[in-house]
């Protein structure tokens, strides 16, 4: 018997409305897949046999539990999925479509445009106010999220991971018991503090929020891929929202579903809810999102968002009564690290004095990003006038956020065509495709970014600079390559000794 399934990017992007299929004899649809009946000489109807069999079948849901994280692990080995890229000139991107919520601003890239396309990414920009809260979702791609400014709160939700954040009250009101044990407080998934200079990993399909406990903006992007060969569906980012009416923000101005924000329990019958959650019907209104006008981005009441978080110097109480018993799994997977700080000074990887500073964040550095995310970044701080140095990336794209301050950036393609040469200011957005050549020079108040890269070990190539390609050159071979003297190709070659940063004309150590 064959099988046919639809599980290559861009074989759903025409579905909106799915219906199942006729039985045929020779193939079998995705959506329409039967369990086999049982019959009496079936080893699963055999009493002897289900001693025997209870091991295979626990085995059997232990890997059911967790098959997505599992099998998104095991595709590390398979190539990106490569986009058609015709792009002869370069543009920086701006957002072109702005949200208002209740609580803040949602800004989006069009990912529609080519050079989005061909990298595979979608780009989103939050601004969210203080008590403001970015609503519970998840996506169909991986997503990686650099914090420009602010402080706040970041929850990420994995179905099957235990709940290791519990608070306990001996209070005898409002007692309520599970697993046998009574309890009164609180209890979910690890919260994430985050502030600026913070990346956070997003994985496929992962639950998150993020909330702004601060006292000024929270200001996040992100970047989705997309193109990301865990995403069985098509290029365009599909955000499932859990609660609310917010708008779509990936449907295209104009189109008839841009202003029809729903969740995803709008869709499901009410009465069956009820039932799935043990709730009145009145209850289910409310998670379906009905008359809400608020937004994406929602304000909690005064008080703020409660949730339970260690306190820095608070001695720690022992917990005797804990409400789920570990297996181990939650060791590795459901603690796993998902942020890590790049704006830190002390974690520069490469510094020159008066030029600037950069560091980057690799699988190496975060091991989620190995396998399963496949994204890397870059963050760079440029000093006035300083200058990176040509390169260009050997294994990614990037996707370069500015930060603060303009830069004029040249873009060379193959055959040594000019695809961008120009001014790029704090805000905009520019896709530097793999191994087109790039240089950056600060303007005269400096220049900060951010690449997020389409591979989890971004690898750049210099073509300047102590480390170059001309510096593993032989002296002869750039004499005999460019018909210059010797002594012309030992200047060439040792007369810059800095790395990745040239110093710029301006002596100063700051980028402000």
């Amino acid at each position: 018997m064959q099988i046919e399934t639809c599980l290559k990017p861009g074989c759903f992007s025409k579905y909106t409305h799915l219906e199942p299929q006729q039985p045929s004899s020779s193939i079998i649809y995705i959506s329409d897949i039967y369990a086999p009946k049982p019959t009496s000489d079936s080893p699963f109807m055999s009493g002897s046999s289900m001693g025997r069999s209870s091991p295979i079948c626990l085995s059997l849901c232990f890997i059911v539990l967790f098959h997505g994280w599992i099998c998104i692990a095991q595709q590390q080995q398979e190539p990106r999925q490569p986009n058609k890229c015709e792009i002869s000139r370069l543009t920086a991107q701006e957002p072109t479509k702005r949200i208002q919520s209740e609580a803040g601003v949602t800004e989006i890239f069009d990912h529609h445009n080519q050079q989005f396309h061909c990298a595979g990414v979608a780009v989103v920009r939050y601004v969210i106010t203080p008590r403001g809260l970015l609503l519970p979702s998840y996506l169909n791609a991986p997503q990686l999220m650099y914090f420009i400014q602010g402080r706040g709160l970041l929850g990420i939700m994995i179905s099957g991971c235990p709940e290791t954040f519990q608070s306990f009250q001996e209070s005898q009101q409002g007692v309520q018991e599970q697993g046998g044990q009574r309890f009164r407080g609180d209890q979910h998934q690890k919260i994430r503090e985050v502030e600026e200079g913070d990346v956070s990993v997003v994985p496929i399909g992962a639950g998150h929020f993020i909330y702004n406990n601060g006292n000024s903006r929270l200001i996040v992007v992100s970047v989705i891929d997309v193109g990301n060969d865990a995403n069985h569906l098509d290029f365009q980012p599909r955000r499932f929202y859990l609660s609310g009416s917010p708008q779509n923000e990936f449907q295209q101005q104009g189109s008839p579903e841009e202003s029809s924000g729903k969740n995803v329990f709008t869709g499901f019958d009410a009465e069956r809810l009820s039932e799935a959650f043990k709730v009145e019907a009145q209850l289910i209104r409310k998670l379906k999102g009905e008359n809400d006008r608020r937004g994406n981005i929602v304000r909690v009441e005064v008080g703020g968002l409660q949730a339970v978080l260690p306190q820095r110097g608070q001695h720690e109480q022992p917990q005797d009564r804990p409400l789920a018993d570990g297996n181990g799994f939650e060791e590795t997977l459901c603690s796993l690290r998902l942020k890590q700080n790049i704006g830190d000074p002390t974690r520069a990887d490469v510094y020159t004095p008066f030029g600037g500073r950069i560091s980057a964040l690799t699988a190496f550095d975060l091991p989620i990003l190995k396998g399963i995310v496949k994204l890397s970044a870059r963050r760079a701080f440029l000093y006035k006038g300083a200058m990176l140095l040509p390169h260009y990336d050997m294994n990614a794209h990037s996707i370069i956020y500015a930060i603060r301050g303009r830069a004029n950036f040249q873009i060379v393609q193959n055959q040594g065509r000019t695809a961008f040469n120009d001014v790029v200011t704090a805000g905009q957005v520019i896709i530097v495709p793999q191994n087109f050549g790039l240089m950056v020079k600060a303007g005269d108040t400096g220049f900060e970014f951010v690449a997020i890269k389409t591979d989890e070990n971004g690898m750049i190539n210099t073509l300047a600079g102590n480390l170059s390609l001309l510096w593993a050159l032989p002296v002869k071979a750039i004499a005999t390559a460019y018909q210059i003297s010797e002594e012309e190709a030992k200047e060439l070659k040792f007369n810059r000794i800095e790395v990745s940063i040239a110093p710029g004309r301006f002596r100063t150590e700051s980028a402000n």
